[in-house]
């Protein structure tokens, strides 16, 4: 039996492995690499993602000054929530390689014996049928397969840029929290000496001990100010840890700063290039989500063809051998046709046509929701840094006047004071408005810090004027009935 099965089965086994072509590769290291680029090309920060994480600091001790750099290259590697993200592309990638296998060949073998031994002998038959309709349904399951391993992709790059601006901004926020302890404990230390000669003008009968409790409420109010300041630092500090993989580490460390304080007169504004039409054009040409949201349509789109095109379903051609009682022997091709009386597939194609129709308008969600942040965004950046440096030059005096504006001001007071002009508690209030000013100005250059980096991160990682001929371009709508190209992570 088995060499007169083998003839008629291997042609056409032949001709099914030549039709589907070679088999694709469960590696996933290039799509995770491609991932990889992608971040860096957006952000400038490389994402080893093929290596385990590591248990302890490598780009960092944990001890000294925290550089924004280096916690970035920390988060992206040894951050949990991104590397379970990272998983789901390798799950794309076995999805896609088995939307191009075709189901294994059923092979059927059948034995009877008669009641009667005597009156004839046992009937043999075996049968191999391959179903047909996964050739025709091949192309149309390996399109939607690789624009939802494509989608994966675009979507773990943009949760990675994302994980890069939460890390900025709570390296900034540590940044200028420390700011703020350093500004409001020289506050209280300027208090405390004056509170210190408003006792002994009090003793010399020159003050009132109402003078001494103001003086002293002034202090007890900065110190307050001081441990709010310091519990919200090591809330953030903390939450900087757990983003970079070591949420149980040391928080006996410090942000560093790789500009000096008042290195520039003015705040890093967005380039005169961007404007807000120019973010709007950003969002479409650049933005991960959307282009991610963009490949689930074309993913929908494919679904709804192969349903289409699955009306016969279990189409089977195979081979049929049988051995009678008389012990006659017989071998032809057989042919399962099934008949569409019940079932012709409109439910799955209605099904799939909603869903992809869902997926289009999933898609322009997100579309408008991006722009919708990007232009926010924008508005942010744009007077948060109007707001910093007009109070830095309107009500300070600018970079270079600031400090010596303010330590007149507190001259001032000192000779005011000697020659009477002033009492102590007026200059117990130069030193609380000026504490309050460098206070004020801190928390504009954090508000200008922060809204930058929201910007960066909702026009896609790069603030930078998109090519002319690119308008337009990028995640649009389109009729769900044609083809289109599947969105890359460069574009």
């Amino acid at each position: 039996m088995q060499p007169r099965l083998t003839r008629p089965i291997a042609p056409l086994t032949a001709a099914i492995l030549l039709s589907t072509g070679g088999c694709a590769s469960l590696n996933p290291k290039p799509d995770i690499d491609r991932a990889a680029a992608t971040v860096q090309e957006r952000s400038g920060y490389a994402a080893d993602w093929t290596a385990p994480w590591s248990d302890h600091f490598e780009a960092w001790d944990g001890v000294a000054p925290l550089a924004a750099d280096q916690a970035i290259v920390t988060a992206l590697k040894n951050n949990r929530r991104i590397r379970a993200d990272v998983e789901s592309i390798a799950a794309g990638r076995a999805d896609l390689v088995q939307a191009g296998l075709l189901p294994n060949p059923v092979v059927s073998l059948t034995l009877r014996f008669p009641f009667d031994p005597v009156s004839g002998g046992s009937f043999v038959g075996a049968q191999a049928v391959q179903t047909l309709t996964a050739l025709w349904l091949r192309d149309g399951k390996i399109k939607a397969a690789d624009a939802r391993l494509n989608s994966t992709v675009l979507d773990v790059s943009d949760k990675a840029l994302r994980l890069v601006a939460d890390v900025k901004g709570s390296h900034a926020k540590i940044l200028y929290g420390q700011r703020g302890v350093t500004i409001t404990e020289t506050s209280i230390h300027a208090a405390k000496q004056l509170v210190e000669k408003i006792e002994k003008q009090r003793k010399a009968g020159a003050a009132t001990q109402l003078a001494v409790n103001r003086a002293r409420q002034q202090v007890i109010t900065l110190e307050e100010e001081l441990r709010r300041q310091r519990r919200e630092l090591a809330k953030e500090r903390r939450r900087l840890l757990e983003l970079m993989g070591f949420a149980s580490a040391s928080d006996g460390w410090t942000a560093a700063d790789a500009i000096a304080e008042d290195a520039s007169d003015h705040e890093p504004a967005p380039p005169p290039a961007i404007t807000e039409d120019v973010v709007i054009r950003l969002v479409t040409t650049q933005r991960l989500d959307v282009a991610a949201s963009r490949a689930l349509v074309e993913a929908g789109a494919a679904d709804l063809s192969v349903e289409e095109r699955n009306r016969l379903k279990d189409l089977g051609l195979g081979v049929d051998f049988e051995r009678d009682v008389d012990g006659k022997k017989t071998i032809g091709p057989t042919l399962d046709v099934p008949i569409p009386i019940f079932d012709s597939n409109q439910a799955q194609i209605a099904k799939a046509g909603s869903l992809a129709r869902a997926a289009l308008a999933t898609h322009e969600a997100i579309l408008q929701k991006g722009i919708r942040e990007a232009r926010t965004a924008y508005i942010d950046a744009t007077e948060a840094v109007i707001a910093a440096d007009e109070f830095r030059h309107n009500t300070l005096g600018g970079r270079e006047d600031l400090s010596q504006r303010l330590h007149f001001n507190e001259q001032n007071a000192g000779a005011a004071f000697q020659a009477g002009e002033i009492t102590l508690i007026d200059w117990l209030d130069v030193l609380r408005e000026r504490q309050s000013a460098m206070q004020t100005l801190n928390d504009l250059r954090l508000d200008a810090a922060l809204a930058r980096i929201e910007l960066e991160y909702a026009v896609g990682g790069r603030l930078e004027e998109p090519p002319k001929d690119s308008e337009g371009a990028g995640p649009a709508s389109a009729p769900l009935d044609k083809s289109s190209t599947t969105a890359s992570p460069g574009k």
